[in-house]
């Protein structure tokens, strides 16, 4: 018995290595061959207006994350703010009354628009909620940026 898992333990290294690297070398933030998933800067637009209510979670048939809802002059917005919009330090602080400026884009989703908020700009200060791919910033980046004197 001995003698055998000595003769294994170079092929389970060899595995586990090569599990190591896919593991590597697949992206973390790769999402479904869908477009509705794409997120491309160029498309990206910018709406104005007062937020008439700021959803911690969801509301039955949104997408996941946190969400404010922004009267725009072309009527109310379904402004999503991902995961870790309003979580940790230096996140978006924003409550029901206030002007927001919010730049990203425009997706559907359960039959439903949905725009995907990549920065949010209240009383002339610039959050980052996603970067140039779309992808939601978390709390933990926000902070080693911060700490770097970098902005998102």
């Amino acid at each position: 018995m001995r003698r055998s898992l000595r003769s294994s333990t170079p092929l389970i290294a060899g595995l586990l290595a090569g599990l190591l690297f896919a593991i590597l070398v697949v992206p973390l933030s790769a999402h479904p061959a869908d477009s509705r998933w794409d997120y491309d800067v160029r498309q990206e637009v910018t709406f104005s207006g007062t937020v008439s209510s700021v959803l911690e979670k969801p509301a039955p048939g949104m997408i996941w994350g946190s969400h404010l809802v922004i009267d725009t002059v072309s009527g109310k917005l379904d402004a999503s703010l991902g995961r870790w919009g309003l979580v940790g330090k230096d996140a978006l602080r924003v409550t029901p009354g206030q002007q927001v400026e919010v730049t990203g884009v425009m997706k559907t989703f359960n039959e439903k628009d949905v725009f995907l908020v990549r920065t949010v700009k209240i009383n002339g200060k610039a959050y980052a909620i996603r970067n140039q791919h779309g992808a939601p910033i978390a709390p933990q980046a926000r902070k080693l940026a911060a700490e770097k004197g970098e902005t998102l």
